[in-house]
């Protein structure tokens, strides 16, 4: 009988300690679970929170580099207006007075002066006087043309002044006389080549102000 009482006693008291030591183990397990989840929780609040004030801050720079965009934008078509303003300016003014070279240059060795016209050593003067005008203005504005345009210029404006010093030295300062080969030669090349290059030139500075015709 003692016996059988120990062995309750034991079996008690073993049953007791494995319930104890099973329950301890599962409200540690459940307080560290709760604490895991607190954690878990506080630490995705936060994250969220931190999250939505990153993407706060990123939308305002975003906002902000737009902004800055737009008006560095509306400053270069600004500019750009400008600059295309006064390259058709310089375009317009460099192309009258290239023209008007050629004009003067062609009365200056024209064969036939009608009556009551300049006589030729007036307007020999008047197509010095504004080649002189065109070298004057040309050459400081060369900036706002083209490479390729400004040397074809150079090219004509080249082809004039050959032109209007063979016409000086073997027409007119012998008066004309017995240079008429000489003679038809210059006119033909101002109404031939140097014409020419004046109209492609001018196809060329209409493309360059937005001409597409």
């Amino acid at each position: 009988m003692f016996s059988e009482f120990l062995l309750e006693i034991l079996t008690s008291a073993t049953v007791s300690s494995i319930l104890s030591g099973l329950l301890i183990w599962m409200t540690k397990s459940w307080i560290a679970e709760r604490l895991k989840n607190s954690i878990k929780s506080e630490y995705d609040q936060k994250l969220e929170t931190h999250k939505a004030q990153l993407k706060g801050i990123m939308d305002i720079e975003i906002e902000k580099l737009k902004s800055n965009l737009s008006i560095a934008a509306a400053e270069r078509q600004i500019k750009f207006s400008k600059l295309h303003e006064d390259r058709a300016q310089v375009i317009a003014e460099t192309y009258s007075l290239l023209k008007n070279v050629f004009i003067t240059f062609n009365d200056y060795v024209k064969f036939f002066v009608p009556p009551g016209d300049k006589p030729r050593e007036e307007r020999k003067i008047i197509a010095v006087q504004s080649h002189n005008k065109l070298r004057d203005y040309y050459p400081r504005k060369i900036i706002y043309i083209p490479h390729t345009t400004a040397e074809k210029i150079e090219t004509i404006d080249k082809e004039l002044v050959s032109t209007f010093n063979k016409f000086t030295d073997q027409v007119d300062q012998t008066k004309g006389v017995g240079n008429w080969r000489e003679w038809n030669e210059v006119t033909e090349k101002m109404s031939g080549e140097i014409t020419q290059a004046l109209n492609e030139l001018e196809v060329e500075f209409r493309a360059l102000l937005g001409d597409e015709n």
